[in-house]
């Protein structure tokens, strides 16, 4: 008896710890799906102790996206004590469900190798197996930041050692942490060991197995699809944006044949293109670069070269036209033509391909990293000194500018623009240095027109006059055409209280220059930037370092010459039109007649005949006139001339009678009649006439800018800077054999008005 209530005590103990065992298994399989690992966990007895559970499918509704394209780079290490290897690889893939996939690979890149032993170049394809170990655990969802995949593969390697070829085989697993950026683009870090076998060559210190560690890092695209591709793209339209584009930027370009570190040398690039559609465009590309020795000769060789390139926008044909992505790659391919100095042939064709990776900034502005092949038959190779076909390598970085619509790209701010100051003054001078030729130092002054004609680009024009004063001295006077850029403006939307604002600047000049000859051409082009500090709402104070190119005609110049220049200056705004106020709404409005008296240091030119040619002398001027409107205006001046003669014995008294047209520039662009700060063009002519041996009248013209400032009581002050020119018969004995005079005046004086 009491042996049976023992044996049915161990029997109801062992029934309750099965059941009590089973439970957790019974319950997750009575109340939860199978494969919910997210509220159960992973549960190993649903894989051990049961049949094998389905495999996972991707859910019903929006097509998932299943392929993939990816590329990276890395490094290798063979063992401790060798030379890390490189190599680049491109990537295609397609998951046949969340859990399981394949991808399909192709590299390029040198071994690692010992250190003294020659490099081994190799091509590569392979193939892998892939596992999402996290759609695994934790189940499918397609936004999920973090993904990490395993992989198990094979890889084919055809290698080069010093002309010798041979083959490696072999096989390879890695583990891939995928980041995802994005619904389509992802950046990843992929460790890998691959274990290879194959050709030993001669001399060889590395054994016929060679394991290979390497770490690689990229980014990808995922091919979105349905709802998910459509979610967050916009419409490609050429109507309120015309999707053209330009590039510039510089790096680093060698022969890829005999590749070293010591041949690598500098390059600079800019393209242009327009996209026709969100994943297609055209771009036209054009370069520079510097390539190692001329063979036989001491100079470097330079090769120029042009193409025309198709552009596939590879992160708009996945995941949509996104114009906020942050990351961007484009393909590049198309045929080129290059030009190398000291070469036969003018031309060499050839083909070009290249991969750029950006990087957004702001609605227009990207940088961009851009690793670049170009391929030319045996003929270059043969002429440039190489033999057999040739191919260059460069990586170019740089930024990259797309033309928009700044009303759709920021609405708030482009009624700010409309209301802004668009038209402005400078003025501004700046030291020089020439690099070539025996100048020597110098001076620049320049004054300037210029209006913002959107709220990111502006023109103006400029006069300038430049002085070195080594002997012979060196006289220009130029007028030029200046495009310029608001970088701020393009990156954080226009801002009329912006404190400081900095654009670039390009452009082009061309004018007269006395130096060894009388009169010459001098021309040339110009690039820089232009930083500008808010005063007030008029006054900026600017600061623009510059780089300019000039080539000057005539005796002792060099040809083309670098100049270096750091211009520092004012810029007044006029702001916008505001009416047609009239006359008599101005603060001299019932006083518009006046007269007024200034005196001047003068400087005539060199062709005045004196050992101390350039030396200063002083004007004295009186003049009447009247406005007739805000903007025009005409005055009658007489003005004198006191100048040394050429030993310092007696004077001569140059007079001049004159009537000049005025008009009032910042009138023309902001009618407003408060205003008492002018500036005033003047432009005229008249008769001169002196006391010299033998003169008699003749002609002579003048031109000024006037800085006029309203006073109360009906009084201005002015200071106007101004150029005459008078026939050489006014001053016979003080001309050296040319047909003109010229004398450049400052005068400050005062005026009253009723």
């Amino acid at each position: 008896m009491i042996r049976n209530n023992i044996s049915s005590r161990i029997y109801a103990a062992l029934t309750a710890a099965l059941l009590l065992f089973a439970a957790p298994g019974a319950s997750a399989k009575t109340d939860y799906k199978l494969n919910d690992t997210v509220r159960v966990g992973f549960n190993a007895l649903d894989h051990v102790l049961q049949k094998p559970l389905p495999s996972r499918t991707f859910p019903d509704g929006p097509k998932p996206s299943r392929f993939f394209i990816s590329g990276g780079a890395g490094f290798s290490m063979t063992g401790l004590h060798t030379r890390p290897g490189a190599r680049g690889e491109l990537s295609l893939g397609y998951w046949f469900s969340p859990v399981h996939g394949a991808r399909l690979n192709f590299g390029a890149g040198l071994h690692s190798e010992y250190s003294g032993m020659p490099r081994v170049y190799f091509g590569a394809v392979s193939a892998d197996y892939l596992m999402n170990f996290t759609a695994l655990l934790r189940d499918y969802r397609s936004r999920r930041t973090f993904e990490l995949i395993g992989g198990l593969g094979a890889e084919y390697q055809r290698i080069r050692r010093d002309g010798v070829w041979g083959n490696e085989a072999g096989a390879r697993m890695s583990l891939q942490a995928r980041f995802n950026v994005s619904p389509s683009l992802f950046l990843y870090a992929e460790p890998r060991l691959t274990l290879l076998a194959g050709t030993h060559f001669g001399g060889d210190a590395s054994r016929r197995f060679r394991p290979d560690a390497s770490f690689f890092v990229g980014l990808g695209y995922r091919l979105l699809r349905g709802d998910e591709r459509r979610s967050g793209t916009d419409d490609f339209l050429n109507i309120d944006d015309s999707h053209i584009f330009f590039s510039f930027g510089g790096g680093a370009t060698s022969y890829l044949r005999g590749f070293s570190r010591h041949s690598i040398d500098g390059i600079v690039s800019a393209n242009f293109g327009k996209w026709f559609s969100s994943a297609s465009g055209l771009r036209l590309r054009a370069e520079i670069g510097r390539y190692g020795i001329v063979p036989r000769k001491t100079n470097r060789r330079y090769i120029a070269a042009g193409a025309l390139e198709y552009v596939w926008n590879i992160t708009n044909s996945f995941g949509g036209y996104r114009p906020d992505e942050v990351f961007g790659l484009n393909f590049n391919i198309g045929p080129v033509l290059a030009y190398g100095n000291s070469a036969r042939a003018k031309l060499y064709p050839g083909a070009a391909a290249s991969l750029t990776a950006s990087f957004r900034l702001s609605p227009n502005w990207r940088l961009f990293i851009e690793p670049q092949v170009q391929v030319f038959g045996s003929k270059f190779g043969a002429d440039m000194g190489r033999n057999g076909r040739q191919a260059i390598g460069s990586v170019i970085a740089g930024l990259n500018y797309t033309f928009g619509n700044f009303y759709h790209d920021y609405p708030k701010a482009f009624e700010e623009y409309l209301k802004g100051r668009n038209c402005f003054l400078t003025i501004g001078g700046a030291p020089a240095k020439r690099f070539r030729g025996d100048y020597g130092y110098g001076m620049v002054g320049s004054i300037g027109f210029g209006r913002r004609f959107t709220p990111i680009s502006s023109w103006r024009v400029t006069a300038e006059g430049e002085l070195f004063r080594r002997k012979p001295t060196y006289v220009s006077a130029t007028v030029g055409a200046d495009y310029m850029f608001s970088i701020s403006t393009a990156m954080a939307g226009y801002n009329p209280d912006r404190v400081f604002d900095i654009s670039g600047l390009m452009g082009v000049f061309g004018g007269v220059v006395n130096y060894k000859d009388p009169v010459k051409a001098v021309y040339g082009g110009r690039i820089g930037l232009h930083g500008a500090f808010r005063l007030n709402d008029a006054l900026d104070l600017f600061i623009e370092p510059q780089l300019l190119g000039v080539c000057a005609k005539g005796a002792g110049h060099p040809g083309w010459a670098p100049e270096a220049r750091v211009m520092l200056g004012l810029t007044y705004r006029l702001g916008t039109y505001r009416g047609h106020a009239s006359l008599s709404d101005a603060v001299y409005g019932e006083h518009r007649n006046f007269v007024s008296f200034a005196g001047a240091p003068t400087v005539s030119s060199s062709s005045i005949n004196s050992t101390r040619s350039n030396r200063i002398n002083g004007a004295i001027r009186g003049s009447v006139g009247r406005w007739f409107s805000l903007v025009s205006g005409l005055r009658l001046g007489v003005g004198y001339d006191f100048i040394l003669s050429s030993l310092g014995r007696y004077r001569v008294n140059l007079g001049t009678v004159n009537v000049d047209y005025l008009l009032n520039v910042t009138s023309l662009m902001d009618r407003n009649p408060a205003r008492r700060f002018h500036i005033i063009g003047a432009v005229g002519g008249g008769v001169g006439f002196s006391d010299g041996r033998g003169s008699s009248p003749g002609a002579m013209g003048n031109v000024g800018v006037q800085f006029r400032y309203n006073l109360p009581a009906n009084f201005d002050v002015h200071i106007e800077p101004c150029v005459s020119l008078y026939m050489n018969r006014i001053m016979p004995d003080y001309a050296s054999g040319t047909h003109f005079v010229t004398m450049g005046r400052v005068f400050f004086g005062a005026s009253y008005r009723f």
